[in-house]
């Protein structure tokens, strides 16, 4: 009987074990996902603020251009270019935080039917100590 509980407490361990590197990583997709959030805002802002500026020529003659910060230098770029860089960056941005809700998903189904198994193996710990509770006292009357 002290065997069967010594192995079952080992494997109850192994199992929290498991369920606590589950959780860092949930952790960590978490910040991953709220990181891809806060770009894909950002970039729904650029997307919207490079909407406001015609596409047409201005009374100059000339196409209305942006500007960039490249390091210390604001590099101009052509506004259909920087629209289309955008949306792009856009999608991509949208794609990887598909993949990471799906990741996060996973690990947390996974992590539910770890502690679901835990929770499971403790009451066979408990119901054994029970068991062999009654079984001393038994002994102890005879």
């Amino acid at each position: 009987l002290t065997t069967t509980m010594s192995n079952l407490a080992s494997m109850v361990d192994k199992e929290i074990a498991l369920f606590r590197s589950l959780q860092e990583e949930i952790n960590k997709l978490s910040n991953d996902q709220q990181t891809l959030m806060s770009q894909h805002a950002e970039n729904e802002m650029v997307k919207e603020e490079l909407d406001l500026i015609p596409m047409e020529e201005g009374s100059d003659g000339e196409a209305h251009a942006v500007y960039k910060k490249v390091g210390p230098v604001l590099m101009k770029h052509d506004l259909s270019d920087a629209k289309m860089t955008v949306e792009k960056r856009l999608e991509f941005i949208s794609g990887e935080i598909q993949k990471v809700e799906g990741k996060l998903k996973e690990k947390q189904n996974k992590a539910q039917e770890i502690a679901r198994k835990v929770q499971e193996m403790q009451q066979s710990m408990q119901a054994a100590a029970a068991d062999a509770v009654r079984q001393i006292h038994q002994e102890q009357k005879a």
